[in-house]
């Protein structure tokens, strides 16, 4: 059965996103609980896969200068070609399945305009592709990821 999470929960979670390094000893700090407590809370959101690990965030100085989100629409029964086949592209830094006119959008990182377009000519190429459309992104007004 799924467990809703409870305001703690929340609040430990958004702290997390905030900064995934912060001290156990901080956030039950934060949340005003124990510990040992909060210790038991993260394991269990853990367990329950609600926190599926920890990451890194880059700094603008370690971030690729050009990002795109490429609307992908398919050929009928081709999706696990080409999300096989963009996972092989180290640019393509996320894909997701989506309803409606397109299928797929794979967002891309390229540190120049000519590796984007080297890219998006090798995306628009991948058999099981019917038509591409890209757009670039200019910049992020908020992210809660």
């Amino acid at each position: 059965m799924k467990r809703r999470l409870d305001e703690t929960d929340r609040r430990l979670i958004a702290r997390l996103q905030e900064n995934a390094r912060i001290p156990i000893t901080a956030l039950a700090r934060d949340v005003g609980l124990s510990r040992s407590a909060v210790q038991e809370r993260l394991e269990r959101l853990e367990k329950s896969q609600t926190i599926m690990g920890y990451t890194v965030q880059l700094g603008d100085q370690a971030r690729p200068v050009l990002l795109a989100e490429v609307m992908i629409q398919l050929e009928q029964k081709q999706s696990a070609g080409v999300v096989g086949a963009l996972q092989k592209i180290p640019h393509c830094i996320r894909c997701l399945a989506i309803a409606g006119e397109f299928d797929l959008i794979a967002e891309i990182a390229a540190d120049t305009s000519e590796e984007l377009d080297t890219v998006l000519d090798r995306i628009g190429g991948l058999a099981g592709i019917k038509r591409t459309s890209s757009s670039i992104i200019l910049s992020t007004k908020f992210d809660r990821r």
